[in-house]
């Protein structure tokens, strides 16, 4: 790897992973209150439910925020910057008329949602106030996702987690308040979660505003549509949102899946995915830090350094992926005692179903990295037709064939989760040796610059 080349994935990856890890830290303080809010897990589950639900629909937002960073990134690559400045207006504007639509299809159909996701009678009402709620949090979301990839593809991630960080802040500081009822403020309980997440997204969106006006100077409000580039957008946006659709999809049947099985299984997926977003963020950051040098690479034409970066991230990924599952299968008990030291009746069951996890991080790891890396070129058809296949043949059917009817139950959940990661991440390895991948950058062909065009990562 090249030195330069070493050091712009280093610095891309500090900051997005520091990003994510403080994401799912104030995520899992946001779980822990309610858990000791809630000690009957009802609300516990209503989250995890409503959440799965939300994603639904809301992945319809990295259409734009996947076609920003990725046209960006290889606009940068090919030296075009008169052009970079023209994509970010015209993701704003498509993103805020989805997000303003999803919020108002949320907002009124909550409850035919949730009965679709098999929720169960316990916690179904606790779902729907926490989710009609969390709906008027969409806008500012779609619009944050959009300005947010604008800034880590021009290389600038860590004005993201400094917001991110800063906000996440005030959201666990306002669930607090609002949960429990602290000083002036009346007990919400779930309540109290969903609004004070509204009011820390309506934060998160301002700042991110002045912050691409002062530092990156790019207009937000189009002046009128740029069809070529809106179009370049849609090309990878759209196949991109529609395989996570697709996964969302999936995992809807799989949530439903869940909610069929015992009462007291229900939560052990919930915890176990807790500590698994801490795994997963190491794949994240690398696939999204490999991702952009892979669209500036594909910019310039130079695609042997993207192929050769790709596969040396994916390396440095798995080795990092093992040590943390076998860490946390040693230190597995203190962990989950930590979480909740009033129930030690789901230890035996979360025991169980542990080592599925080398199957399914290793598996997520390949096919986070090179499937983001074939976005980045441009080959995003290959991975949609990928994703559809395994996610409702081995996920879903899988969850409801394992988990129900072979009456693994939650084990038979995180198997078939297993095995489609593992399978996509195979499959979409095979695609990036056999070089299908090259030559489908969506900008339109000028001449390339000699220069690196990774020097200002």
């Amino acid at each position: 790897m090249k030195k330069n080349t070493f050091k712009s994935i280093v610095l891309l990856f500090i900051p997005i992973f520091l990003d994510l890890l403080l994401n799912n830290l104030f995520g899992s303080v946001d779980a822990i209150m309610l858990i000791k809010y809630d000690p009957t897990h009802l609300c516990e589950s209503a989250v995890g439910t409503a959440s799965s639900t939300l994603s639904l629909l809301t992945v319809l937002i990295i259409i734009c925020s996947n076609g920003v960073a990725i046209v960006v990134g290889q606009y940068l690559g090919a030296n075009r910057k008169e052009d970079v400045k023209k994509v970010l207006p015209q993701g704003v504007l498509f993103n805020l008329i989805l997000g303003i639509f999803l919020m108002l299809l949320f907002v009124f159909f909550t409850p035919l949602l949730l009965k679709l996701a098999n929720t169960k009678e316990e916690y179904f009402d606790l779902a729907k106030d926490y989710l009609s709620i969390y709906a008027y949090s969409i806008p500012c979301m779609a619009l944050n996702a959009v300005i947010s990839a604008n800034f880590r593809a021009n290389g600038k991630p860590m004005y993201v987690t400094i917001v991110s960080v800063s906000c996440n802040v005030l959201n666990v500081f306002l669930n607090w308040l609002f949960i429990f009822g602290i000083g002036p403020f009346p007990e919400m309980g779930i309540k109290g979660a969903a609004l004070g997440t509204v009011l820390a997204f309506v934060a998160l969106v301002t700042i991110s505003i002045i912050l691409n006006y002062a530092v990156l100077k790019n207009p937000l409000i189009p002046r009128k549509i740029e069809k070529n580039i809106l179009l370049s957008i849609l090309k990878i946006g759209v196949p991109s949102a529609l395989e996570t659709f697709a996964y969302t999809m999936a995992a809807f049947i799989v949530v439903a899946a869940v909610n069929a099985l015992p009462l007291n299984e229900v939560p052990v997926r919930y915890r176990i995915n807790l500590v698994l977003g801490y795994i997963y963020m190491f794949s994240s950051a690398l696939a999204a830090s490999n991702s952009i040098l892979v669209a500036r690479y594909v910019g310039a034409g130079d695609y042997a350094s993207a192929k050769k970066l790709t596969l040396k991230t994916t390396v440095v990924g798995l080795i990092i992926i093992f040590a943390l599952v076998t860490t946390l299968i040693i230190i597995q008990r203190p962990l989950f005692i930590a979480i909740d030291s009033t129930d030690e009746s789901l230890l035996p069951i979360i025991a169980r179903v542990l080592p599925l996890l080398y199957l399914l991080e290793t598996g997520r790891c390949i096919n986070l990295i090179v499937i983001q890396g074939q976005k980045a070129s441009g080959d995003v058809l290959f991975p949609l037709v990928l994703g559809i296949i395994c996610m409702f043949l081995v996920m879903a059917l899988g969850s409801w064939l394992f988990g129900i009817v072979c009456g693994l139950g939650v084990f038979g959940i995180f198997l078939a989760q297993g095995l489609d990661e593992f399978i996509r991440g195979i499959v979409s390895l095979v695609r990036w040796f056999s070089n299908r991948w090259q030559n489908k950058r969506v900008i339109k062909e000028e001449a390339i610059p000699e220069d690196n065009p990774l020097q200002e990562a």
